[in-house]
């Protein structure tokens, strides 16, 4: 069951997510341990080749782990990515673009993360990320204001 609706997760993305533009992520989803979000296309997005930007899939896949997190896990707004490693499988066309974000375990400390990213559709593809977030007590914690345990 999810801590927040997708407004509401809508609402702390953008408030903080750092990101230029502001990128628009929609909440598609929420399950159980799941979450499934948007960026919807804009020209901007692409590089020579008109194909989506590495960074733009990095943001996407970060953003859609931190609203997995928000949704699922007490005080997660305040978690910080402490890990990220994406494998970019093909080329993504310029479109849409999905992100189905998996919380794989929730620790005292952290949340490890996987996120699938799609191109328009959740039928291909275009990159698989491993990552993890660090949980913090609050958003003023600084150094070492990990909550115990791990």
């Amino acid at each position: 069951m999810s801590l927040l609706d997708a407004e509401e997760i809508e609402t702390v993305i953008r408030r903080n997510v750092g990101a230029p533009g502001s990128p628009q992520f929609h909440v598609l989803d929420i399950g159980e341990t799941h979450a499934d979000i948007c960026l919807p296309y804009d020209e901007g997005m692409t590089r020579l080749g008109n194909t989506i930007s590495g960074p733009v899939l990095m943001t996407l896949a970060d953003a859609a782990m931190y609203t997995a997190i928000i949704a699922h896990v007490p005080d997660g707004e305040y978690a910080v990515t402490s890990h990220f490693h994406i494998e970019f499988l093909q080329r993504p066309r310029a479109a849409d673009v999905l992100a189905r974000a998996h919380l794989l375990r929730v620790g005292r400390r952290s949340v490890t993360c996987r996120v699938e990213l799609f191109s328009q559709d959740f039928d291909t593809l275009v990159a698989h990320v491993s990552g993890a977030y660090a949980r913090m007590n609050t958003a003023t914690s600084g150094t070492g204001g990990a909550t115990s345990g791990a």
